[in-house]
């Protein structure tokens, strides 16, 4: 197991980390401090506004600061647009190597490709594990079509935009379906989901005409030993920067169902105002016409993000998605993943 310190130097914040948040949430490796100089000295559970993520973890404000709580890796844990290192921290990842902390990145920029943290890595003899790199098997593998091991059950996640929980409802689902006694798995397509489960793709940076063949050996790995297969989606098919990848995700992993995420209240695409959001029941549409190009996949339920609401509002958020929708919905973080298991439950039952 890693101890890690989970650098966010500036931006440790629900929406400004959500790497961060992830691994805090979800990894089974231990977050010993989080970096942020900003906040430190504070809680990152009370920095974050969860009190459930990060209770007792420390904030410090430098790597000097975080080696007496043991770390034996760094964490970057922030995802900015376009996947660069930002220029400041820099001499913090030569710090922690200098400290010998392995480090572990998710940028679309290749640290290992880095001529001076490279070097700083193989003398201090630790290493830097670039998450997003494809493996082999990954990297080149054109899409077959390759029908799902009978008996198997591919869950997909999609989503009405960036951000909006995919992930995080994926992994919650799967955590209650294992203690439900079903063999399941959460399949990582992102790098925070591969930090969190250790094997995975990155689709955002497999080349465009190997995404469907990469996800579909992946679930079909997975599924030669899982009976359900949860699949972390990515983006949305109406984003204007990222649709390729999530239409690419989609039919690569074949799926027989899929959960719509949301986060309730989000109308425009982030960081893209002239862009609306459809409704839910556009968007359903849209994913199930998009599949059913390959692969019949009915929308069976609704996973609702409501972190910015009182509980109050946000039960009122998933009475008005299941009324619009006709759907079970619900924020399974913060509710429990019941009311979509057993829609899951249900529908496999009627096949």
């Amino acid at each position: 197991m890693r101890r890690l310190v989970i650098l966010a130097e500036g931006r440790f914040s629900v929406h400004g980390a959500k790497t961060a948040v992830g691994v805090l949430r979800f990894s089974p490796d231990q977050t010993v401090a989080v970096l942020d100089s900003t906040h430190a000295g504070q809680d990152a559970a009370a920095v974050l506004g969860l009190p459930e993520v990060g209770a007792g973890v420390p904030v410090v404000a430098s790597i000097a600061d975080a080696l007496p709580y043991g770390p034996t890796d760094l964490l970057i844990g922030i995802a900015p647009i376009g996947g660069r290192l930002p220029d400041a921290w820099r001499p913090i990842l030569l710090d922690a190597l200098a400290a010998k902390l392995n480090i572990i990145s998710g940028l679309h920029v290749f640290l290992n490709d880095d001529p001076e943290l490279q070097t700083a890595a193989a003398t201090q003899g630790v290493t830097i594990w670039d998450v997003r790199r494809p493996l082999p098997d990954y990297a080149m593998r054109i899409g077959q079509g390759t029908p799902h091991p009978a008996g198997s059950r591919t869950v997909y996640f999609a989503g009405s935009d960036c951000n909006v929980g995919k992930m995080t409802e994926a992994l919650a689902l799967d955590r209650e379906a294992r203690g439900r006694g079903w063999r399941s798995v959460f399949a990582a397509t992102g790098q925070t989901g591969i930090m969190i489960a250790g094997v995975g793709v990155a689709t955002d940076r497999v080349i465009s005409d190997f995404v469907n063949g990469a996800v579909e050996k992946l679930v079909l790995d997975l599924a030669a030993e899982y009976q359900w297969i949860f699949v972390e989606g990515q983006g949305t098919l109406c984003h204007p920067a990222y649709s390729a990848v999530t239409l690419g995700l989609l039919h690569g992993a074949r799926p027989d169902v899929q959960i719509m995420c949301h986060e309730a209240g989000r109308t425009h695409i982030n960081e893209y105002p002239t862009y609306p959001l459809p409704s839910l029941r556009d968007l359903i549409t849209m994913y199930e016409t998009a599949a059913g190009w390959l692969h019949p996949a009915p929308v069976v339920g609704l996973a609702l993000n409501t972190v910015h609401l009182n509980e109050a509002d946000a039960r009122t958020a998933i009475e008005a998605a299941t009324a619009a929708t006709g759907l079970p919905a619900t924020d399974p973080v913060r509710f429990g993943s019941a009311p979509l298991l057993d829609a899951l439950e249900e529908w496999f039952a009627g096949q």
